[in-house]
């Protein structure tokens, strides 16, 4: 009776959303619903509030990277990207986009997380494709994917502890399921080009101008963006490499806009101008969704989340991961901010009944997989601003692909734990 007390507030956002209200809106009725039923006072709740917005913007990489590929796009670095690629591939552009989901995968595999790399590949992707449903969700199945198996983020070292297994080993018993998913992430970006076309809204000045250029001009003018997109991509790697942690977001920013100032029209001026441009997109929706997980928050203070994964340790044995890797997909779609705090909730069950990592690594995903339906999600916010659409667009679009893929990973659970 409790815990359909505290769902209240949830059914509360849900129904909201499903009238087509903004979530804040939604968020806002919810939270307040929270308060009354849990006693929450204002001053407690206005505190939470006040939290879950700086909480958003402390992802500061992002913003770095969100700027600098506002930047480069203005410089009309990445259009000659996807012009040499046209070039190249002539009407096999969909094969530049299935490349570009790989390239995302594996960047968010090396890093541990995602929405930095997302910030720079999604706007190129765009640019090349469009916003085609199929390529957002095969990108988004592939951040997920990378930053749930990758030894260096926090939900695989959660995953590896709560196995008591070396974290290396765990993920090396999850490559099989990681390379997978990037090459299915990869195959839908493919065919929903394939199937729809591209969906590329260019303004025809910016067409003329881009035509105009000889392929040796168009090399010159990608350096900016390829530089970006390298540092992005194997800036830890050549940290390593030299000895130094010298190739961090503000420093690789700062390189890029060098040349960017140098490489392309923009010059000095203008280029500075275009990276402070390039963040107000990116702060307004961190603003918007720091409120709403503000609100999220509230709900939480009530127990509502704990409750639910405590109904997993209550399922029969023989489908007790399935049944943790649906709630562990439920409670993120919320609360996605964080995917390593659901996988807390949800772990420690498994953990009890001495599961092996393979399972705790089916519940990261899938889990992962929830907060790519999530709006306050920061992976989700990225792909928004790259392809220049609403987040509950992005959210609406991607929750068929995301329950595909998530049906997939329990039906390969029964093979792999």
């Amino acid at each position: 009776m409790q815990l359909l007390l505290h769902l209240i507030p949830v059914a509360v956002i849900l129904v909201i959303l499903f009238m087509r209200k903004h979530m804040l809106f939604a968020g806002l009725c919810g939270a307040v619903t929270a308060m009354i039923i849990g006693g929450i006072a204002p001053v407690e709740a206005g505190n939470m509030v006040m939290e879950g917005i700086g909480t958003m913007f402390s992802y500061t990489a992002p913003i770095l990277y969100a700027a600098a590929a506002v930047m480069v796009s203005k410089g009309g670095s990445i259009q000659a990207i996807v012009d040499i690629a046209q070039h190249a591939l002539k009407k096999k552009i969909a094969l530049f986009a299935g490349f570009l989901v790989l390239i995302q995968a594996f960047a968010t595999y090396m890093a541990g997380m995602g929405a930095g790399n997302t910030m720079v590949i999604a706007p190129l992707v765009a640019a090349a494709v469009g916003a085609v449903p199929e390529v957002i969700a095969g990108m988004a199945i592939a951040t997920a994917v990378g930053f749930t198996t990758s030894p260096a983020s926090t939900e695989t070292v959660l995953a590896a502890e709560a196995a008591g297994r070396d974290v290396v080993e765990h993920a090396s018993s999850m490559m099989p399921v990681t390379i997978l998913f990037f090459l299915l992430g990869a195959a839908l970006a493919v065919y929903g080009v394939y199937k729809r076309g591209t969906m590329i809204v260019k303004r025809e000045e910016d067409a003329e101008q881009q035509d105009q250029l000889t392929t040796g001009q168009l090399w010159v003018r990608a350096v900016p963006a390829i530089t970006l997109l390298v540092l992005v991509v194997f800036g830890s790697k050549l940290n390593n490499l030299i000895g130094i942690h010298l190739f961090v977001p503000a420093i690789n920013v700062i390189i890029t806009a060098v040349l960017t100032a140098c490489l392309t029209p923009l010059k000095i001026n203008k280029t500075c101008d275009a990276l402070g441009e390039g963040s107000r997109y990116i702060l307004t929706t961190l603003f918007s969704v720091g409120f709403f997980l503000a609100f999220i928050n509230i709900i939480a203070k009530l127990g509502t989340f704990e409750e639910l994964a405590a109904l997993v340790g209550n399922a029969p044995q023989a489908v007790i991961v399935p049944c943790a890797m649906i709630m562990g997909f439920l409670i993120a779609i919320p609360s996605g901010a964080f995917c390593a705090g659901v996988l807390t909730l949800i772990l420690p069950t498994l953990s009890l009944l001495g599961m092996p990592s393979e399972a705790m690594g089916f519940v990261a995903i899938a889990t992962g997989f929830g907060t790519q339906v999530s709006p306050v999600q920061i992976n989700i916010a990225a792909l928004s601003e790259g392809f220049k659409q609403d987040i509950m667009i992005t959210v609406k679009n991607n929750i068929k692909f995301v329950v595909g893929a998530l049906i997939l990973l329990i039906v390969l659970s029964f093979f792999f734990v």
